[in-house]
């Protein structure tokens, strides 16, 4: 016998077999029936188990691999009658790709892939997006609630200016006005062209340095705020426009507000 990963290796005389292995840290928790996620993804869950079942262990283990996911899901709360039933679908499912699999082979279709939409789940108002699924488009969803938000990797807090794909906020030193902004590249490089801009002999227009020749005023270059840190690009657009629209004083173009719709404010305005 030989465990690796996921898999005994068995020699059987002439024969090699395969089995499903656990480790010696196999805790037995999976998702939670009663947690806060989509059926979807609890059905998932039971799939995905039965999957390992069929796909890392010969025939001969499958009726003990299936005792053990039914003792495992009903020792996370997972109903008994629930259990069978979507474990008798995904064994279906699995025959019947099989066959559809042979049957393209030799017909040679182009099988259509449906394009997915992905919302965040929260329980009673995102089940009705279900009503998008159609043959070109699925719905899916993800837990807003993820073990990265509570279990953190022990590393050392990295300084301020240093830190990346941020939202930042510069105040004026002698009034409430402010400016907000975003950058994929290191705080301090970004704050440093604010800061010498007006310096430079160039025609690009910059809303601090008007502000800092107008008023005579200048910022506060050592307390800029870090308002959000996110790394995928709308969605940190998305978040500019939000702490620019909750501005007090805001020095930021109109301009700045584009891409997000009109609909959006009076919910903004009420944060």
């Amino acid at each position: 016998r030989l465990n690796f990963l996921d898999v005994t290796v068995i020699r059987d005389n002439e024969l090699i077999e395969f089995d499903w292995y656990h480790k010696p840290t196999f805790s037995g928790r999976y998702l939670n029936f009663w947690s806060q996620h989509a059926v979807s993804q609890k059905i998932g869950t039971i799939a995905g188990l039965v999957d390992r079942v069929i796909l890392l262990s010969n025939p001969k283990f499958h009726f003990d691999n299936l005792c053990f996911v039914i003792k495992a899901l009903l020792e996370n709360d997972y109903p008994l009658s629930f259990i069978f039933e979507n474990i008798n679908n995904r064994l279906k499912n699995i025959i019947m790709a099989s066959n559809r699999k042979r049957v393209v082979s030799d017909n040679s279709v182009d099988v259509v892939q449906p394009s997915w939409f992905t919302v965040p789940f929260v329980r009673g108002i995102t089940e009705k997006f279900n009503r998008l699924n159609s043959e070109h488009m699925r719905v899916s969803f993800y837990s807003v609630n993820k073990l990265r938000g509570f279990i953190r990797v022990h590393k050392g807090r990295l300084p301020r200016d240093k830190k990346s794909k941020v939202v930042y906020k510069i105040s004026c030193k002698s009034c409430d006005a402010s400016y907000v902004g975003q950058t994929c590249r290191q705080l301090k490089s970004r704050i440093t062209e604010h800061k010498n801009h007006i310096r430079w002999n160039t025609s690009a227009r910059s809303v601090i340095t008007e502000h800092r020749l107008q008023e005579g005023h200048d910022f506060d270059w050592d307390s800029v705020a870090i308002l959000d840190e996110e790394p995928h690009y709308r969605k940190r657009l998305i978040s500019k426009m939000i702490f620019f629209r909750r501005q007090t004083h805001g020095l930021n173009l109109q301009t700045d507000m584009e891409g997000l719709p009109k609909a959006y404010l009076p919910i903004i305005d009420k944060l």
